[in-house]
């Protein structure tokens, strides 16, 4: 396969995780309203810990693990400054 063929499958890709981010980040914002008015903190760190056990369980795939941990606690940092901007 050409450089350009991979290239274009990654702009797909990049596309589709476009439109999942601006879902997931709808989402932050709802449950940043929710924590807001029910007076919970935005950072739960009992939360992210159960999600990057069970990321890293269906990843299953140690050497890839460390580079997709960076990128989903990335994406928690974005949930909350945008949990906090609301």
């Amino acid at each position: 396969m050409s450089i350009e063929k991979y290239r274009t499958q990654i702009d797909l890709i990049d596309q589709e995780m476009m439109e999942l981010f601006k879902k997931r980040m709808e989402l932050s914002k709802l449950i940043g309203e929710y924590k807001k008015v029910n007076q919970l903190p935005i950072f739960d760190e009992k939360r992210e810990r159960e999600i990057l056990l069970k990321r890293k369980s269906l990843l299953n795939d140690e050497k890839l693990w460390p580079y997709y941990e960076l990128f989903i606690n990335q994406i928690f940092n974005l949930s909350k400054a945008y949990q906090h901007d609301q």
